[in-house]
């Protein structure tokens, strides 16, 4: 099957860290001048999709902004077409913080005055923000959440991810998020379709993860391709009950399906 469109995850699949994996470039690089589309789907939210671009080009892949879609981009769409004049505390990187403004949240951390708490990766994270959060969330207010990776993988092996803080604030507020934004749920999936003007069958998703790339690719109801470069390993795969279209050691494995 020659997909027309590739949906990348980006930790793990893409890179490692600041690290762009063996082979990306080259294959990054082929497929664009066979008329592929390309885009990056990626739960990271420290960084806006703006940011996100300016990373990518910076391990030397030509990317425009309409390519990149993270969970920071679907949380600021339901802000500007759902929420605005929403009140929300935001538990994450400043950058997100001011997407959330400019999308038309009012940001606040007062928890009594708190309609949505949103949590993602947070490099700063402390028991006075926990605390926060916990009280908006017991006054009543929505507990939202970018996205549930409980780590990322990083130059070395793994570091802590958003699902992390989440975890902290669930467990003392007694509830989990009632919305999250970003993978396993289809939404930027969606994005990167509506954007592409393509049928679902012409779309490939690529990742790493089975518990949220996968599963975002069956939500969205697209085919899904492993790549064994992250933190999904054979023997796992072997365990699972869900098993991929295709299985790549790494994304240069791609090529595969267009020779």
């Amino acid at each position: 099957m020659r997909y027309k469109a590739i949906l990348a995850d980006l930790d793990g699949t893409i890179n490692r860290g600041s690290i762009l994996l063996p082979g990306v470039h080259e294959i990054y690089s082929k497929l664009s001048q066979l008329g592929v589309k390309w885009y990056f789907l990626s739960n990271n939210a420290t960084l806006l999709a703006e940011g996100l671009c300016e990373k990518i080009r910076k391990w030397g892949l030509s990317v425009d902004p309409w390519q990149v879609v993270n969970s920071a981009s679907v949380l600021i769409r339901e802000i500007e077409t759902v929420h605005r004049g929403i009140r929300i505390m935001v538990i994450g990187e400043k950058c997100l913080s001011q997407g959330c403004s400019r999308a038309g949240a009012i940001l606040t951390e007062d928890p009594k005055q708190t309609e949505a708490v949103v949590v993602a990766l947070d490099r700063d994270f402390s028991y006075a923000k926990m605390r926060r959060a916990h009280k908006a969330i017991q006054a009543g207010s929505k507990f939202w959440a970018t996205n549930l990776d409980v780590t990322f993988p990083d130059e070395e092996n793994f570091s802590p991810g958003a699902g992390s803080v989440v975890a902290a604030i669930a467990t003392a507020a007694g509830v989990q998020p009632e919305r999250i934004f970003g993978k396993p749920f289809p939404d930027m999936a969606e994005m990167a379709l509506a954007q592409s003007s393509l049928e679902r069958f012409e779309c490939l998703l690529i990742g790493d993860r089975l518990d949220t790339d996968m599963l975002c690719a069956k939500n969205a109801n697209m085919d899904f391709a492993l790549v064994l470069s992250g933190a999904t390993t054979s023997e796992m795969l072997s365990e699972s009950s869900h098993k991929p279209e295709y299985v790549f050691s790494g994304v240069s494995d791609l090529l595969q399906l267009y020779s």
